[in-house]
């Protein structure tokens, strides 16, 4: 806010000087509430930009009780990433693998898989419960050939939208060593909504 302030105090010199000179060169001055306006609309503008949300986060998923595979299951399942590398703005949830926007803005998404023993993984990103992005490969895990891939998408999100990554039925993932990841960051604000 110190900034804000900072900013302001040198717009108002700046005015008074450019004010001072066009009253030497112009023998007319401007009203002084058009430079109140002014200056109010910009210091609105300064404390828009100082006040940006930071979001960003990202998460992998990793090994546990020696089970280097998810799934097959009968169901979609959510995918929990719960090896956070980074939630700047904490609107990833490691618990539920939910990210939740904090602010109306456009964000990145990004996330990578890899086929388990089934030989094909099919995931999905969904926002709000509708596949925006998709990853599907399949691999031959009998000779250590485990296929992958990534996808990323940008999009537009409101406040309190949600977006996750799912494993479709029938399908399975291989973890190890991080390889499966989910980021995402916010890339712009958009405040009229």
């Amino acid at each position: 806010m110190e900034s804000v302030w900072a900013v302001l105090v040198l717009l108002c010199c700046y005015v008074v000087r450019t004010e001072a000179q066009i009253e030497l060169n112009l023998g007319s001055t401007s009203s002084h509430s058009d430079i109140y306006r002014l200056l109010k609309q910009l210091g609105e503008r300064v404390e828009k930009l100082e006040n940006k949300p930071e979001v960003a986060f990202s998460a992998s998923l990793v090994v546990k009780d020696g089970q280097n595979n998810l799934g097959p299951y009968d169901s979609d399942k959510d995918l929990v990433f719960d090896e956070v590398t980074v939630n700047i703005g904490g609107a990833y949830d490691p618990q539920t693998g939910n990210f939740t926007a904090p602010a109306g803005g456009v964000y990145h998404f990004i996330f990578s898989c890899y086929a388990g023993t089934t030989k094909k993984v099919n995931v999905e990103l969904l926002k709000n419960g509708v596949n925006i992005a998709a990853i599907s490969e399949t691999g031959n895990p009998e000779f250590s050939i485990y296929h992958g891939g990534s996808s990323g998408v940008t999009v537009e999100l409101r406040k309190g939208d949600k977006v996750h990554v799912v494993l479709r039925n029938g399908s399975s993932i291989y973890v190890n060593s991080r390889i499966n990841m989910f980021s995402g960051h916010l890339l712009f604000p958009i405040t009229d909504q």
